[in-house]
């Protein structure tokens, strides 16, 4: 385990040592957030699963009872044709991968994807699960088309939400990374041991994670649950005040 270390924040006003801090984030690259401890993937969660087999269900019916070999053939290939559909949905966020390493998050097909996110920028005080994952895209802080939302392809609805270094190269330092997962209160809790053993104070985060969960709804929220993080604002921490439910 690495010394005891703190989370990146600066001072208000910011101080000499931003210029420098930010340019070492930027030079971070997949290779440098050590070896891969746990891995999840946007796999449909159980509704999707539930849908995807209503839809199936009706046209393998019709196929049992299909009254001669040319309406077989023809029910068959409709039912084909949804299965490939299917599939193709289902793959797309399979193929997504949130890797949790021994010094930061690598994100994305590739093992050397340039999405890191370095445990040194993720305030374990900003780290929540969100349910109804996709009805947060609708709200333009979080865009669906960001490579920040990443929740495959309309069919995982649970995600773990995740402040940290934006290498997006968006405007500010700091984002949220919307990654979906069936698992994620696994995926917190790898985060959390990730973090600790790289000697950030990150005991709880997975508890704190699961007690500030939000459901989001299609309403506009009262007060975004994913409030953007400003350049000066503080670490919040494990022990620090919950973050807002919005909804």
């Amino acid at each position: 385990m690495s010394g005891p270390r703190r989370p990146l924040e600066f001072a208000d006003p910011p101080g000499e040592d931003v210029v420098d801090e930010l340019a070492r984030l930027l030079r971070q690259r997949a290779r440098d957030q050590g070896r891969v401890l746990a891995s999840f993937r946007c796999w449909p969660g159980p509704g999707a699963w539930v849908v995807m087999g209503l839809l199936l269900l009706p046209l393998l019916v019709l196929c049992a009872t299909a009254p001669d070999r040319t309406e077989l053939l023809v029910r068959g290939t409709a039912a084909a044709g949804l299965l490939g559909w299917l599939a193709v949905f289902t793959a797309v966020g399979a193929l997504d991968v949130h890797r949790v390493c021994e010094h930061g998050l690598v994100l994305g097909h590739r093992r050397t994807s340039r999405y890191v996110v370095p445990w040194a920028s993720v305030d374990p005080g900003r780290v929540r699960v969100v349910r109804s994952t996709l009805l947060v895209g609708r709200h333009r802080e979080v865009p669906t088309v960001s490579p920040v939302y990443r929740v495959g392809l309309f069919t995982t609805t649970t995600s773990l939400a995740v402040n940290g270094f934006d290498s997006t190269g968006g405007a500010t330092p700091f984002t949220w990374w919307v990654l979906g997962t069936p698992r994620a209160r696994r995926l917190a809790a790898a985060v959390e041991a990730a973090m600790v053993a790289d000697g950030y104070p990150a005991h709880g985060l997975a508890e704190r994670a699961h007690r500030q969960a939000v459901r989001a709804h299609w309403r506009r929220p009262a007060a975004h649950p994913l409030a953007a993080r400003a350049l000066s604002d503080p670490v919040v921490g494990v022990d620090g005040p919950l973050l807002p439910s919005g909804w």
